[in-house]
């Protein structure tokens, strides 16, 4: 005797652009916050060169890990993200994996200029998928 299991199509909402912000908005906070202990907790080499610090590695490598290790965590969201009952899936609405996480990190700088373009040539606002999702294959949804 097989048994078969089959999900049922659950009818899942994007998040708004704004929920998006909001919540990254509090990730940006947190993130600034551990970024300010690790400076405070280090030693600069060399305090007169400002972004060419060697502690910006650190930074980045503190970001990434923070955002795709919480997107690909079994609540599928970052602490942002929790906190306004977002998550992040796949287009088939299922966890995504470290290296769309990855991709989604590395990509969301390139996001607000696409953004600001968009605006800026008066076209329309109802964007739901933003470019780092469209070419990791993600989208974020409401709980």
């Amino acid at each position: 005797m097989q048994f078969t299991y089959t999900q049922q199509d659950k009818k899942t909402e994007s998040a708004s652009l704004w929920t998006r912000l909001a919540a990254f908005s509090l990730d940006v906070l947190l993130i600034l916050t551990l970024i300010g202990i690790a400076d405070f907790m280090t030693f600069s080499s060399n305090d007169e060169a400002f972004l060419l610090k060697p502690e910006r590695l650190l930074h980045l490598l503190l970001g990434w890990l923070y955002f795709a290790g919480t997107e690909t965590c079994p609540c599928q969201a970052t602490l942002g993200k929790y906190l306004l009952h977002l998550r992040v899936t796949t287009t088939t609405n299922e966890r995504i994996n470290f290296k769309a996480a990855t991709l989604r990190y590395f990509l969301k700088p390139i996001t607000p200029v696409l953004l600001l373009k968009q605006y800026l040539t008066a076209s329309p606002s109802t964007i739901r998928r933003t470019f780092h999702d469209r070419l990791a294959h993600t989208q974020v949804v409401a709980r």
